[in-house]
């Protein structure tokens, strides 16, 4: 019966594979629970699945599963939860910049009641303006998002209870998220300042351009956290606001807001506008009402997260 189960979603990285399980084990021997290790190879070209077969045939912890192109780290981590069998799993980044002795701290407060353990890199060891401070301004804003105050979402190193974890469902690029996601179904949150060591070898696989793409993923976060369990809600305040504002409009084409008289139909703009306005305020209500009926049928979801990649399990 395995206790405890450390993913690593791994993409090109040959240089630190290696070093880093080799401390991984070291770490997990003084660790008094039943464990293995979980290393998801997300499509590497390098010669990380030659590094991480060796390891596997010299380890009895470790388990490689591999998938079959590059699909990212979010997909890789679904993965990893998916055939991670512990009741406490940890995630860490393959790059060595995490450091495996900070589990046993992860685990004293997921024993003290925390249901997910998230990461701090207080002396966070990377280029300032290029990740540092875009860094900084994405947790202040999913910090208010989501309602739960960390300083480090980004942070790969973090603890789940299982049985939370797997209410959480992955998809896009929304691993970044899964504190505030977890938070949403009940979990408790905690955070824990945890080193942070310069990138040795390789070459990190996140830039500036990734700031962009995080902020439409806030928009979905935003919906998922207050609308998740009653999506008719959201789209029924903008079918509200929509057919207020086509209203408004009709009433500015039709009527002379200074006699009260009736205007000069020579132009359409207006007419057409508020007809347009009427139309989106109804097609709002009809598509919270398809979500709800979504939401309530157990088929429809298991189609809507069914994995969308194949993998192969070595050991």
């Amino acid at each position: 019966m395995v206790s405890l189960s450390v993913i690593i979603p791994v993409y090109d990285e040959v240089g630190s594979i290696g070093p880093l399980l080799a401390d991984l084990e070291a770490v997990l021997d003084h660790v008094e629970r039943s464990s293995e290790i979980v290393v998801v190879d997300d499509g590497s070209r390098d010669g990380t699945a030659e590094v991480l077969e060796e390891r596997r045939q010299m380890s009895r912890r470790l388990r490689v599963l591999r998938l079959r192109t590059n699909f990212g780290q979010t997909a890789a981590m679904a993965a990893g939860f998916d055939a991670a069998r512990g009741d406490v799993l940890i995630t860490m980044d393959g790059d060595r910049q995490n450091d495996p002795t900070d589990i046993p701290g992860l685990l004293a407060d997921i024993d003290a009641g925390h249901d997910i353990v998230s990461g701090w890199r207080r002396d966070r060891r990377d280029s300032f303006l290029s990740r540092i401070l875009p860094s900084m301004v994405a947790n202040r804003i999913l910090a208010k998002i989501t309602g739960v105050n960390l300083h480090d979402f980004g942070c790969t190193l973090k603890a789940y209870r299982a049985d939370f974890i797997r209410r959480v469902h992955l998809y896009g690029d929304m691993h970044r998220f899964i504190p505030g996601l977890g938070a949403a179904v009940g979990a408790r949150v905690g955070e824990r300042v945890v080193a942070h060591h310069p990138r040795q070898r390789g070459v990190s696989k996140y830039g500036i351009g990734r700031t962009f793409m995080l902020l439409t993923d806030m928009v979905v976060l935003r919906m998922l956290v207050r609308f998740s369990g009653q999506p008719l809600h959201y789209f029924g305040l903008l079918g509200i606001a929509t057919f207020v504002l086509s209203s408004a409009v009709a009433f500015v084409a039709f009527v002379d807001t200074t006699d009260l008289t009736l205007v000069n139909y020579s132009t359409v703009v207006m007419p057409a506008v508020a007809v347009l306005g009427f139309c989106l305020s109804i097609s709002f209500v009809m598509m919270g009402l398809l979500c709800e009926l979504a939401l309530r049928s157990r088929s429809a979801r298991e189609t809507a997260y069914a994995p969308l990649f194949r993998l192969e399990e070595f050991g």
